[in-house]
């Protein structure tokens, strides 16, 4: 049987995502997915052995990893540290094979994450790693400062009167439009970063903010061990991954939430990441969600993976803030059919 080669990529990136994640039985869960013999691939194993995209490795439960080059480079604060420059001297070099749009990404989200690191940490050292394979580049960059949520929390605390935990200040990072330093920077830069690429965290004081993350903190923890031995205290940590071949542009995730006629208008609230502990359910958490969104002029609140909202959620948001804020258009997406009734009942009070 003859395949497009379109196919013979889909089957080949499959199976080696199930190998760079320790998929066990990564040869029958191919075979079944695409409906081809074990036989077929193993073919495409061997083919990738011998492009060195993988090599064996017995210590693995799959028997196989992904072949990867990494780079870590420390740097010292004491020295005047230009993110643009950091940039060309040690990570261009690792992305020369991938697409222009790619490269134009990782400029704009390294040269945004290391300057918060430069500018904002109080850090004496910066470390940052680069790993890439034939499927993902990942990038972390990590501190030894101050820690960025205990930066939110002062902030929050000085410029609101709101006293929040670490957990709390990481929700205020899903927003936008947040930063200890408005008079040089706008609050933008996290927020855009974890829109255009596959998987963003931040870590700090054993709180994490996840953008994308399937296992968030499986994604963490395989960066924070290469690092107890390699920097003394962590103040933040970011971790960086993005497929080779992602198509989404830099542009179009302006356009989507900045355009340039308008500015920062837009922001995408994700409840499930924003209710780590259940279901939204109380009007304290509306009421933490919704504090410093009647800056913006749009709200998408994405129900995704959400069962059930209670009444005292539903009618804080999409009755008393709607009410408050008319100009604000909300919008609920990946809503069930319960959620869409919890709006309808909240919102047929009016």
């Amino acid at each position: 049987m003859s395949f497009t080669e379109a196919k013979r990529n889909a089957i080949r990136k499959y199976m080696l995502d199930k190998i760079r994640d320790g998929e066990r039985d990564f040869i029958r869960k191919t075979s079944d997915n695409f409906d081809i013999s074990e036989t077929s691939v193993r073919r495409y194993i061997k083919e990738c052995e011998e492009k060195s995209m993988l090599e064996r490795d017995e210590t693995t439960q799959a028997g196989w990893k992904l072949h990867t080059v990494c780079e870590s480079i420390q740097l010292d604060c004491a020295d005047r540290l230009e993110e643009d420059s950091i940039f060309e001297k040690y990570v261009r070099q690792h992305l020369t094979k991938l697409g222009k749009s790619v490269q134009d990404t990782w400029y704009y989200a390294f040269t945004e994450i290391m300057n918060n690191a430069i500018e904002h940490s109080g850090a004496k050292r910066i470390r940052f790693t680069i790993c890439r394979d034939s499927l993902y580049t990942e990038i972390s960059i990590t501190d030894n400062g101050i820690g960025i949520f205990r930066n939110i929390r002062t902030y929050m605390r000085e410029k609101y009167g709101v006293c929040m935990d670490s957990s709390q200040a990481a929700l205020e990072l899903y927003k936008g439009k947040l930063t200890s330093d408005p008079e040089r920077h706008s609050g933008e830069g996290i927020f855009f970063v974890s829109k255009m690429l596959t998987e963003f965290a931040v870590w700090s004081e054993n709180t994490v903010y996840a953008c994308k993350c399937g296992d968030r903190n499986r994604f963490v923890q395989s960066h924070l061990i290469s690092y107890y031995t390699g920097l003394e205290g962590i103040g933040t940590m970011a971790v960086m991954k993005l497929a080779n071949d992602s198509r989404l542009t830099s542009r179009e995730v302006f356009d989507e939430f900045a355009p340039l006629e308008e500015g920062f208008i837009k922001t995408y609230i994700p409840l499930k990441e924003m209710c780590p502990l259940g279901d939204p359910v109380a009007r304290s958490q509306a009421r933490r969600i919704l504090r410093r969104l009647d800056e913006f002029k749009e709200i998408v609140f994405d129900f995704r993976d959400i069962e059930f909202m209670g009444q005292g959620f539903a009618d804080e948001v999409f009755r008393v803030f709607q009410n408050r804020c008319p100009e604000i258009r909300i919008t609920a997406v990946n809503a069930n059919s319960a959620v869409q009734g919890m709006i309808r009942h909240v919102t047929h009070r009016q």
